[in-house]
């Protein structure tokens, strides 16, 4: 082989080589520099949604019920090296309150703003529903409740005084109506001597819950905190009058029976029982409670003022009862008995009878026993249908009760 034809297969060899190198070198180097800074995605979790106007809430007295603290999740995309030179805090997610006023929800955009080297990618939420509310004030009374047991047993707690009378709750109004009372809650465990402590004030409802959402104007108090002696005394009932004449009573039941009752140890020595004023029995004409009033000592007040005692009064009263009566066993006495036959005699009679509706009440139609007398001279003449009698029991009336007795 000659030389010459030699090189030339090694020179083709040798470009095709260079050729491929120079390819690959080329895909590498596009590689290369593309993954250097390379298109990404990045998620952030609970970006903080804003309000926007928010200071016209308080100008038309409106005030954000829920949701409370709102968020989003952004992604965004963009160049790696913009992607992770963001910070939550460069995004800014915020709702325009501008003509949204009105009580109720209402279903709002979310406007996300994201730096501008890098694109929103997706958002969570792009509207968020939001409900408004009036914002209202009303004034409530201070009550003071207690808890805990005092170190001595003889004693109570005979005042609780709030310094604090009444307190101004702001707030919205499906809260503010919520509210039953304002109260300031002290523990008296071990206490034993008056004494003046600070407790905050809260908001509770008629459950007992608390209600939050709504601002105090004054949020503690100083409460006096005044101990004294009791001691518990039956109630006695104080009549006057009797019932009205078609009453009778059944039962008198004082509710409660005992009374707890504070003041000076002298005092509470001498008392063995409370006496109510007066009750007025002519005014008693049905079963139910009536309330008492009670006759206190000057020096003695009750633990719990507000106690209200009354009695549960069962009454009988007398009505009236209509029986229809079969007359086919109707008897007939006297002297011209035997030979009685009665004209004009009905199948059955309406008999009106009067008494206690606990002894009538039950009282049947075959309970009743008729009877006329006829006497000899009776004989041609008209003759009463009668009753016999039962006790406690009043027939006022007999439906066709005159019939002839005539002679067989």
């Amino acid at each position: 082989v000659k030389r010459g034809t030699c090189k030339h297969i090694s020179f083709k060899k040798d470009f095709k080589l260079k050729l491929v190198s120079l390819a690959v070198g080329v895909v590498m180097w596009f590689l290369v520099i593309g993954g250097v800074n390379p298109v990404v995605t990045r998620q952030f979790k609970n970006i903080p949604v804003t309000y926007k106007n928010q200071s016209l809430l308080e100008v038309e007295k409106f005030v954000i019920v829920s949701p409370e603290n709102p968020t989003v999740d952004v992604e965004i995309r963009g160049k790696r090296s913009d992607v992770y030179a963001v910070n939550s805090i460069d995004i800014v997610a915020e709702v325009n309150l501008l003509n949204s006023f009105s009580s109720g929800s209402h279903r709002l955009s979310v406007d996300v703003k994201v730096p501008s080297t890098v694109q929103i990618n997706s958002i969570s939420e792009s509207d968020i529903l939001i409900t408004f509310d009036q914002e209202i004030t009303k004034a409530f009374a201070v009550t003071v409740d207690t808890v805990g047991e005092i170190k001595n047993k003889n004693q109570v707690v005979a005042k609780k005084d709030p310094e604090v009378k009444t307190v101004d709750l702001t707030g919205p109004a499906s809260f503010i109506n919520k509210v039953s009372k304002v109260s300031a809650v002290v523990d008296v465990t071990n206490m034993e001597s008056d004494e003046v402590v600070i407790s905050k004030l809260k908001a509770f409802d008629q459950n007992g819950e608390e209600v939050k959402n709504v601002k105090l104007s004054i949020t503690d108090t100083n409460i006096s905190i005044v101990f004294k002696n009791f001691k518990e005394v039956p109630i006695k009932l104080v009549e006057l009058n009797t019932p009205p004449s078609d009453v009778r009573i059944l039962s008198k039941n004082i509710v409660p029976n005992v009374l707890s009752i504070v003041g000076n140890i002298t005092s509470l020595e001498q008392i063995t029982e409370i006496k109510t004023k007066p009750l007025d029995l002519s005014q008693v004409k049905d079963s139910g409670l009536y309330d008492l009033n009670l006759e206190l000592p000057s020096d003695i007040t009750l633990v719990n003022k507000d106690l209200k005692v009354v009695v549960n009064i069962d009454v009988d009263k007398k009505i009236e009862k209509k029986l229809e009566v079969d007359t086919k066993n109707i008897s007939i006495e006297g002297s011209g008995a035997a030979n009685v036959i009665l004209s004009g005699l009905l199948n059955k009679v309406t008999v009106t009878l009067r008494g206690y509706e606990s002894e009538i009440s039950k009282l049947t139609s075959e309970q009743i026993k008729l009877y006329v007398t006829v006497n000899s001279e009776d004989l041609g003449k008209n003759v009463q249908i009668k009753a016999k009698d039962i006790s406690g029991v009043e027939f006022v009336k007999i439906s066709n009760d005159i019939v002839q007795a005539l002679e067989k």
